[in-house]
């Protein structure tokens, strides 16, 4: 019989190989909201319902919650919403609102984008499909702002 390892990680942190990736899919941008940080260090400001050791700014989200950031404070966002419906539909506004140039959603088997009136204001340039990662195949949509032409 052949034995199979396990592999055990610490709950709410993303795998090294993982983070790394989303590390080099925020590079070049400052700063950076990361939104259901967990446990994780990415970001210049990160954001989550309990206060793990990394988190600065807790925040307890509920359908009309606005995030407490100007519009268009930050750089780039990277989030990965609890697989909870409501999350889904709030990033969906709140995100795009405070972000200038990229968005990266993690999400679980779920689509994800920007709700009006921001959709028109951002193109999806790449999914990722990360697989052997977590028990669950996760998506990964990168939105980056369209630019502005001059007529």
């Amino acid at each position: 019989m052949e034995r199979v390892l396990t592999v055990w990680r610490e709950a709410w942190a993303w795998p090294e190989n993982e983070e790394k990736l989303y590390r080099s899919l925020l590079k070049g941008y400052k700063p950076v909201l990361h939104l259901f940080c967990g446990k994780s260090t990415l970001g210049d400001v990160r954001v989550d319902r309990i206060p793990y050791p990394n988190v600065t700014h807790t925040i307890e989200v509920k359908v009309d919650t606005r995030l407490p950031f100007k519009d268009g404070e930050f750089d780039a966002t990277i989030f990965d919403p609890p697989w909870i419906n409501q999350y889904m539909l709030w990033t969906a506004k709140e995100v795009p609102r405070v972000t200038r140039r990229r968005i990266i959603a993690v999400t679980g088997h779920f689509w994800w984008e920007p709700a009006k009136p921001h959709r028109h204001s951002w193109k999806l340039s790449k999914i990722l499909v990360l697989k052997q990662v977590s028990p669950a195949t996760k998506l990964c949509f990168i939105y980056d702002r369209k630019t502005r032409r001059l007529t």
